[in-house]
């Protein structure tokens, strides 16, 4: 939100017919607004969910998260906010509300065998994005005994039967499964 400041307006009015005094404030306000601006921005730049790309990369810095220039600046936020969200020790409930967290309710299937020891999470396809992260996070929280599956879940036949054929032959076979249907 950029604030426009106006020096001579903070000036007696007999200041604003003084040309040295309009040149000095056409000076003075562009540095205020720079200052104003990152003012605001460090505000910002508290929390993740408002943090600028400097609030994002300081954060990443700091956990030593290594990005690629190709992810978009939610997809860096989803993953600090992954980082920031873990809780040790490993619980059931604990990973159910952390999923919840991350993915919403309806964004994943969890399937835990405890007499195999797998821990199996399908993942929307709607956060196929954050996919990675996500993987990553469970590495890191799920008992080194688990064998731990994290895929993706594709579009199933109940979904498609939403949709005439008509609708669904404008689309590749390929697309109907991987790609997240409007």
């Amino acid at each position: 939100m950029a604030r426009e400041v106006d020096v001579l307006s903070y000036l007696p009015p007999i200041f604003h017919e003084i040309k040295e005094m309009i040149e000095i404030a056409k000076v003075e306000n562009p540095l205020l607004e720079s200052l104003w601006q990152e003012i605001e921005n460090a505000l910002l730049d508290q929390f993740l969910l408002s943090a600028t790309e400097r609030g994002i990369k300081r954060n990443e810095d700091m956990l030593h998260i290594v990005t690629m220039a190709t992810e978009s600046l939610e997809t860096r936020r989803f993953r600090l906010l992954t980082r920031f969200n873990e809780q040790v020790p490993y619980s059931r409930p604990v990973l159910r509300n952390l999923l919840n967290t991350l993915l919403g309710e309806n964004g994943y299937e969890l399937i835990i065998n405890a007499a195999d020891k797998t821990l199996k999470i399908k993942i929307e396809l709607t956060v196929k994005g954050m996919f990675e992260a996500v993987e990553q996070m469970l590495e890191r929280i799920t008992p080194q005994n688990m064998l731990l599956t994290v895929e993706l879940r594709y579009n199933q036949h109940i979904k498609l039967a939403n949709y005439t054929h008509g609708q669904l032959s404008a689309y590749t076979h390929e697309q109907l499964r991987n790609e997240v249907l409007t």
